[in-house]
């Protein structure tokens, strides 16, 4: 309960604050409000959430830095190659003068100590790259070992941003980690030890977030017209009702939606709507996870119905103007995507009935439980429109929307993951490895990412297979066997796939860049203020 009324206090002073300067008539301010619903983890070691990941992309710096185009290109690390072709041995070329925000200059040292840690902490991103021993080769030369081969690890490198070593170091606390303490994780939660464009000034976590410019930032700044400069200061809000969101929006207290979670409804509200306009972004497959482990989704056949019974087109039909297409495994732009069932893909009681014959349960008996993210109005309605198939079939379906820290954590055992969870999953690195290894991989079950909680050893040998494959057609057809195989066990149904869709002011420029993963697309290094215009519309 504090921790909602220190959000929504912090949330009045900023409409306060901004709304006074306009009210006197004063220049207005070179900041960017934006919701980042929720920053929860701006410690890069921990940070897992697509939240967290657009925090982390202004704050810090990763060694790899993904395209727009879905591949990869020089960041931190200039140079990646596997060493004698061994993909489990790994040699990156560091560039030299990277500032972290106190002055002092990135090199081997930081990198090793950041992996070291990323490792030991055994948090956040930590299972998408695997076991990796680092050690420093010269000043700006490290290499990084791997446990098991793998072809795609420079991608899952878009999600490692290192850490200053000293900096971390001078704040640990007692901890669990041996001469290391806590690793700095206490600290970490409220200051940064980034190199990123920009630099943490304050969290008060749940509540809010600010960072200002960096002006050493080793990729510098330009003005991209003659009005259109950087933007100095950012406060990521947290705020996941609707009407209020709207509110802010409206009345220029609040410069860019980074969340995206609107119904459709909404969406038209805002097309209509004067000096503000929705972006397109990465895609974003809505999945609807299937818990396997509870009755009475337990049942393969009962999980098939509920794939047979919802009607697909009702919803994604009203997404369509918007971009919004048939979903899948992986996401559809990703090499070796193929459509699942049902095809065509649209409602089929006929099936959803010859399904329920099959199962153990008899429809009548039993409740089955879909949770959705409090003020997340899309995924509510996915709810909804089962609900009313469902009940065609004689199934109760109970839907709740807990606030996201009980609806993240719930996921965190079989026994308290409702049957149905729906989430938004973009990719977070630029390879179908994204979806298929950190979704479907027996090492990873579990936790919001695999709330289906189905292990499988043979797609987990299917999954290190494809890591493992060199030539990228081979590994395509993998992830195609992949695909066949995890569908036919439904862990989940997919209702649409569709753009991610930011709502912004007109005078918030960008993004420059739009990159078909998470975090990029949210640095503010790719967009830029027109204050001459911004001073127009508020006046």
């Amino acid at each position: 309960m504090m921790v909602k009324k220190r959000r929504y206090l912090g949330l009045i002073l900023v409409v306060l604050i901004i709304g006074l300067c306009s009210l006197v008539g004063v220049a207005v301010e070179n900041v960017a409000v934006i919701n980042g619903m929720p920053v929860i983890l701006p410690d890069p070691g921990v940070a897992m959430d697509w939240y967290d990941t657009q925090v982390a992309y202004n704050l810090y710096s990763p060694l790899i830095y993904p395209t727009p185009e879905g591949t990869l290109r020089p960041h931190i690390a200039l140079d990646w190659q596997p060493v004698d072709g061994k993909l489990d041995y790994w040699r990156f070329t560091l560039r030299s003068g990277v500032k972290f925000h106190d002055g002092g200059e990135l090199t081997a040292e930081d990198v090793v100590f950041s992996m070291d840690r990323l490792m030991a902490m055994g948090k956040g991103y930590s299972g998408t790259l695997g076991k990796v021993t680092a050690s420093a080769v010269s000043k700006y030369v490290v290499d990084l070992t791997l446990e098991k081969p793998n072809a795609v690890f420079p991608e899952t490198l878009t999600l490692f941003w290192p850490l200053n070593k000293d900096l971390v170091l001078e704040h640990i606390q007692p901890g669990d980690y041996g001469e290391f303490g806590d690793y700095g994780e206490a600290w970490l939660a409220e200051h940064d030890a980034g190199s990123g464009p920009y630099t943490m000034v304050s969290h008060s976590p749940g509540d809010r977030l600010e960072a200002v410019r960096f002006e050493d930032y080793f990729l510098g700044w330009e003005s991209w017209g003659p009005d259109e400069v950087p933007v100095e200061r950012l406060i990521f809000i947290m705020e996941y009702q609707t009407a209020t969101l709207m509110l802010l929006l409206r009345s220029g207290q609040l410069d860019l939606e980074a969340n995206g979670g609107f119904s459709r409804g909404t969406f038209k509200e805002i097309v209509k709507a004067e000096g503000i306009h929705l972006n397109k972004v990465w895609p974003e497959d809505w999945t609807v996870w299937i818990n396997t482990t509870v009755p009475p989704t337990d049942d393969v056949h009962f999980r098939k119905a509920i794939q047979y019974a919802y009607d697909y087109q009702s919803v994604q039909a009203e997404y369509a103007p918007f971009g919004a297409r048939e979903a899948g495994i992986i996401a559809s732009s990703l090499p070796g995507y193929i459509a699942i069932p049902p095809q065509p893909r649209r409602q089929n009681l006929e099936k959803a009935r010859e399904e329920l014959a099959l199962s153990k349960y008899d429809p009548e008996e039993v409740t089955v439980v879909y949770h959705y993210c409090a003020g997340l109005e899309a995924e509510e309605e996915v709810g909804l429109q089962l609900q009313a198939d469902l009940a065609k079939l004689g199934i109760k379906l109970e839907i709740a929307g807990p606030p996201w820290p009980q609806y993240s954590a719930e996921c965190g055992a079989p026994d308290t993951t409702p049957n149905l969870t729906i989430f938004l999953f973009p990719a977070t690195y630029p390879s179908p490895d994204f979806y298929l290894y950190y979704m479907y991989h027996p090492d990873n079950v579990g936790g919001i990412y695999a709330a289906h909680w189905y292990a499988d050893e043979e797609i987990g040998e299917l999954i290190d297979r494809s890591r493992s494959t060199v030539d990228f057609e081979a590994r395509v057809d993998i992830y195609r066997s992949l695909q066949e195989k995890i569908a036919s066990q439904v862990l989940a149904f997919y209702p649409y796939e569709i753009p991610m869709l930011f709502t912004s002011q007109d005078y918030l420029i960008g993004p420059k860049e739009t990159f078909p993963t998470v975090g990029p697309s949210v640095n503010m290094h790719n967009w830029r203020i027109n204050l001459k215009l911004k001073q127009e519309l508020r006046g």
